[in-house]
């Protein structure tokens, strides 16, 4: 269940209800992923397991919001039977004691082979630059074993966005060609490819430790009664701990460039499809008042990657970049909601004022072919300056100041204190003039420091993070330093430092591929740490280093 507050920055005391015919998983907080101001809106998020079948009601929630208590409403949902897709699906399927027995003849390696492996499933294996796809690593296993996680890939060459808030470990159960498995999920992400080419995917890897009973007692003897004897104790059994590493296949995704016959001039790299709407102010606009207008662009696709649209506007109106505000759904496939740009402006002189209609380009990959999503054109009146009559001031001028006398003479005192102190400062200003001209001092010529110094300074903090073991602090001094460093040198605007734009500018301005590679590699690795803290400071010194030199080289390229 979601609870959702739109609207409003002072959020307290929220509240979730008593679940009575629900466990309570989890819970936990999610804001939208905002930029330059804080976000509007809030969620908090409930995963409820249900207790029974049946009809039930899901309670309201209570908060203060901006000083005001306020409740959600309640919804109704039906509980049924089973799992979905895996109604024909019985735990008792899966013996793991009786496949972990080692009967003569057995081969472990084939035994594992069968029953305990890694696989790599996507959505598709050929797909466009900025093409949403789904990539799931997991574990099957119909074995009696203990397993961890060595290595999640990393999928360099890729915007990755995790589907998954935490890997608790706990398992499913799927079939698989006719056999069900327990399954785990090692990851779950959705990847947009930032250049063509051909990727194999990086492998995950987990250590197994099974636990194998071995016997001399031949396999399939049946027991009284006819039944297969799987309960009874094996003759002569023997404990057996098999320790074994296993790694995902390798899986090549082939990534197509978008095609450029009949590419829009606009185009800034939009895959999916989408619709644009522009919301402006409803009540009256009078000269001067702050006009706020959105641009949203809703659909499915890579929504993260998108970047505003060019828009026109008229003469005389000027805005800053815009606030950017994205809601959507991490967990679906593929990604949809919307992202909506919102501008700032001072209505300027009175009069209309016209917004072009508003176009923006996408590729289609289902029709594949390019396509614009458009608004009609808007006119903003805007009125003249609303006059504010001072009542008091002209009761004043009507009836008299009514003033009384002896405060006209605390005034004159007052305007005669200030103005000693006033000259009093003056004088003193001139003397520490006329002392500094007799004394000349040397104005030392500042060198300029080197791109390793600059990039030293600039990684400064992240060192410091790492002697203090503070390991969230680190990986977010690198990606700012990145960041900063391409911003900076190329003038890139906030809103368009993201993988993609990034990957495509360094591309055009000629830097080695090996650059650009190193570049989003240490941005994935920033991400994956953060979203999977328990990284050692041998790695984040290793990342360090590695960060350091590629500053430096990015510095040190002419622009």
């Amino acid at each position: 269940m979601q609870y959702i507050i739109e609207g409003a920055s002072n959020i307290r005391q929220f509240k979730i209800p008593r679940f009575k015919d629900f466990q309570v998983a989890e819970t936990f907080d999610y804001n939208p992923v905002t930029y330059g101001q804080r976000p509007d809106s809030y969620s908090k998020i409930v995963v409820l397991i249900a207790r029974k079948k049946g009809r039930f009601t899901i309670p309201a929630a209570t908060a203060v919001v901006n000083g005001k208590q306020i409740r959600s409403n309640t919804a109704g949902i039906a509980v049924v039977s089973g799992i979905p897709g895996m109604n024909n699906i019985d735990p008792d399927d899966i013996d793991t004691e009786e496949e972990s027995i080692l009967y003569p003849g057995d081969n472990i390696r084939e035994k594992i082979e069968k029953n305990l492996f890694l696989r790599v499933e996507t959505s598709k294996n050929t797909c466009f630059v900025g093409e949403p796809l789904m990539v799931v690593y997991k574990a099957y296993s119909r074995l009696n074993a203990n397993s961890q996680v060595v290595k999640r890939p990393s999928l360099t060459g890729f915007s990755v966005m995790e589907m998954v808030d935490a890997y608790d470990g706990k398992p499913e159960i799927e079939k698989l060609n006719g056999r069900s498995y327990y399954t785990n999920l090692v990851r779950k992400v959705q990847l947009f490819p930032l250049q063509e080419g051909k990727y194999t995917l990086d492998p995950a890897e987990i250590e197994s430790v099974i636990h194998f009973i071995k016997t001399d007692e031949p396999s399939g003897k049946k027991a009284s009664g006819g039944l297969s004897n799987r309960s009874a104790t094996p003759m002569f059994p023997s404990a057996i701990n098999h320790r074994t590493i296993l790694r995902t296949e390798p899986h090549t995704i082939t990534v197509k460039p978008l095609p450029t016959a009949n590419q829009p001039d606009d185009f800034a790299g939009a895959v999916g499809q989408f619709i644009i709407n522009v919301k402006v102010p409803a009540t009256d606009i009078h000269k001067g008042d702050l006009v706020k207008i959105q641009v949203t662009i809703s659909g499915r696709g890579n929504l993260s990657l998108i970047t505003p649209p060019p828009i026109k506007w008229p003469k005389g109106v000027d805005t800053a970049e815009p606030f950017v505000r994205e809601n959507f759904n991490k967990y679906n496939f593929p990604l949809s909601g919307s992202k909506t740009f919102e501008y700032s402006f001072a209505a300027p002189d009175t009069g209309d004022y016209v917004i072009p209609a508003i176009n923006f380009s996408y590729f289609d990959p289902d029709e594949q072919k390019y396509k614009k999503a458009k608004n009609d054109s808007i006119t903003l009146h805007v009125l003249p300056a609303v006059k504010k009559e001072n009542v008091e001031t002209d009761a004043v001028a009507r009836q008299g100041t009514g003033i009384q006398p002896k405060y006209y003479w605390f005034a004159c005192i007052v305007l005669v204190i200030i103005g000693s102190i006033v000259y009093q400062v003056i004088s003193l200003k001139k003397a520490k003039k006329r002392s500094a001209a007799k004394v000349s001092v040397p104005v030392p010529v500042q060198e300029t420091p080197s791109p390793q110094k600059i990039a030293t300074e600039l990684l400064a903090k992240a060192g410091l993070a790492i002697q203090h073991r503070q390991a969230t602090v680190f990986y977010h001094e690198i990606e700012q330093a990145l960041w900063k460093v391409v911003g900076d040198k190329w003038n890139v605007l906030p809103s368009k430092l993201n993988k993609f734009h990034i990957t495509r500018l360094l591309a055009e301005k000629n830097i080695p591929a090996e650059t650009i590679h190193n570049f989003i590699a240490i941005l994935d690795e920033c991400e994956w740490a953060l979203y999977t803290p328990g990284r050692s400071v041998s790695n984040m010194e290793t990342l360090i280093g590695k960060s350091e030199r590629l500053l430096t080289e990015l510095i040190e390229t002419r622009s």
